[in-house]
């Protein structure tokens, strides 16, 4: 695996990684801006939308018949994501057809057609879209509890946006935002599979080298705590109460991530995890619980999730919050720590098997962190943890002070009633 990079004169970044013995190559091209980046009262979701909306057409392939066409027929497939803090396009092909992928992308970046009729039809896709996730109790319940950890920040917003803006927001809003914020400076393409560095550079100056320099604004940075209130609740008819708690964790480059990931995957990765064999197995009061940390470019979120059994929501919040503190309070053991560390390094290990999973990692790391960072280093950082560490991360990420809950099920009152109690009686 040869992994090298090209810096344009314009700012454009180019991660490429050779994999030899690959029969396909993926191409991606991220876009430093996505959800933190707007203004929730004038553009909230116009960094979603434009993910949709760039897929429409393009100079070169003015439909978005002509684009999925130029993909189906080589064997290809594509798709996107925006997040709160980057947007990514990409497209998957067999080997031979890789620079028929960076030229796609980049036509896409580079020349949007954005059509009225078409932004109008997109519209009605993007609140379906919305309809999805509201009929999901497991995944709505995530879109509840931004706003209780980063009030007063775009970070606590809904990526998708609200309804309002998407039926309303303008043509040139749309326009105006990709012209503020899809800038070479900003912009990265990482491709990964059976590539030639220089021949993408190549191609890369010729399609993207022309666009014009600029500078970009940073996100709104989190400054202020947790909002001073400690839950939300929807109600819903659901066949169990699902809820989450959460608090915040560490940006993508502190140091003390590894140490945070590591306590998640011991509460609750996996089945032998701490949630998962009291909840589930001893208690039977779960199907599916699970503990994990995501990152942002200055702070992170802690997240801990659980569908249970309505009757006894009660008795499953008191048995989390219960782990919660044993972890904070107690240190881990040595093999509990060991282990951890395995199923973490191997999970990542086996995710880069994936060419589309190398291209995604490099490219998002030179978007957020300004530099890629070796598999040996970052499995260096994790195998480095300590028990103190960990006990160290929990404390603070698991102080009761720190913890808000989200909650949907058909009357979330009393589950409520006791998370508010039991995080108020331990800060007291």
């Amino acid at each position: 695996m040869t992994t090298k990079q090209t810096t344009l004169p314009n700012g454009l970044r180019i991660v490429t990684t050779d994999l030899a013995d690959a029969l396909s190559v993926t191409a991606n091209i991220f876009v430093g801006t996505g959800s933190r980046y707007e203004n929730w009262d004038t553009n909230g979701g116009v960094s979603h939308f434009l993910e949709h909306l760039l897929f429409k057409g393009s100079a070169k392939y003015p439909t978005a018949e002509a684009i999925n066409l130029a993909v189906d027929e080589v064997g290809g497939f594509n798709n996107a994501y925006t997040s709160e803090d980057v947007t990514t396009y990409y497209i998957k092909v067999p080997a031979a057809h890789g620079e028929l992928a960076l030229d796609i992308l980049a036509d896409m970046i580079k020349a949007p057609v954005l059509d009225p009729a078409e932004i109008d039809r997109e519209r009605d896709v993007i609140i379906e879209e919305m309809n999805v996730w509201r009929d999901d109790p497991a995944r709505f319940v995530a879109t509840l509890m931004p706003e209780l950890i980063f009030p007063d920040n775009p970070l606590g917003r809904d990526i998708i946006g609200s309804e309002t803006i998407i039926r309303s927001v303008t043509p040139k809003t749309i326009r105006d935002y990709l012209v503020t914020h899809y800038r070479p400076g900003n912009l990265v393409v990482s491709v990964a599979g059976r590539v030639d560095h220089d021949a993408v550079v190549k191609q890369l100056t010729a399609t993207l080298g022309e666009l014009e320099a600029g500078e970009t604004e940073p996100p709104q940075r989190v400054a202020n705590g947790p909002s001073e209130v400690l839950s939300s609740a929807h109600v819903k008819e659901t066949a169990q109460a699902h809820f989450i708690i959460s608090s915040r964790a560490y940006a993508y480059d502190d140091n003390r991530d590894a140490a945070a990931k590591v306590m998640a995957a011991i509460l609750g990765r996996g089945m032998s995890s701490r949630l998962f064999s009291t909840v589930r197995e001893r208690l039977g009061l779960a199907y599916g619980i699970y503990a994990d940390v995501s990152n942002y470019v200055d702070t992170g979120l802690f997240t801990l999730y659980a569908g249970v059994t309505i009757e006894k929501s009660e008795q499953a919040v008191t048995a989390v919050l219960a782990e919660l503190e044993k972890i904070r309070l107690e240190p881990v053991s040595e093999a509990e720590l060991a282990k951890a560390k395995r199923q973490l390094r191997s999970g990542l290990e086996m995710s880069l098997e994936s060419n589309a999973a190398i291209a995604d990692r490099l490219g998002a790391q030179l978007i957020l962190l300004g530099r890629t960072k070796s598999l040996e280093d970052t499995l260096a950082e994790l195998e480095a943890v300590t028990v103190a560490q960990v006990q160290a991360a929990a404390a603070e990420i698991l102080a009761p002070a720190a913890l808000r809950m989200a909650i949907i099920a058909p009357e979330p009152e009393a589950a409520v009633r006791t998370f508010e109690t039991l995080v108020t009686k331990e800060t007291v």
